[in-house]
């Protein structure tokens, strides 16, 4: 396991360049949703927010309880974005505010089993740069070019 500053850091580092992506949308794209039935750009973002809490909460509660992702917790793209960073603060002041021993405890994953404390906020990031990937999608579709998350593109690294 990372020392619990190094593992809330790449945390911070994952969200860090979330928002990099979500600084380049325009307002008007927030409903924007690739078909029926699909999250809309919105929908991703609240929804982010919503599984931060939700991992939050089974770290420490040993609880897992989804708050949804609808328009009330952000109608704009601003509103959605706050509520994101809302739901941010309040998991990492909490994170941090643990004992080092609390994550290595076991909880219990989503699917009833029980696993080290620790691996809920790995599998948090995972799910965020999972989201990461739909919303580069979504903003290759609205002719947007997400932004390079290291700054720079693959062509402009050496080779042989």
């Amino acid at each position: 396991m990372l020392e619990k500053e190094e593992l809330l850091s790449h945390f911070e580092g994952v969200r860090k360049r979330t928002l990099k992506y979500l600084g380049q949308l325009p307002e008007g794209v927030i409903d924007w949703r690739p078909g029926e039935g699909k999250f809309s750009i919105g929908d991703i973002i609240r929804h982010l927010g919503s599984t931060e809490l939700m991992f939050y909460r089974a770290i420490t509660q040993n609880e897992w309880k989804y708050d949804g992702h609808g328009p009330e917790k952000g109608k704009t793209l601003e509103e959605a974005i706050h509520y994101l960073e809302q739901c941010h603060a309040t998991a990492l002041a909490g994170l941090r505010q643990s004992d080092p021993a609390q994550l290595k405890a076991k909880v219990k994953n989503i699917l009833g089993y029980e696993v080290s404390a620790w691996r809920i906020i790995m599998a948090m990031t995972e799910h965020e740069i999972h989201h990461r990937g739909q919303l580069s999608a979504y903003m290759q579709a609205n002719r947007i070019d997400p932004p390079q998350i290291f700054g720079l593109k693959i062509e402009q690294i050496p080779s042989d």
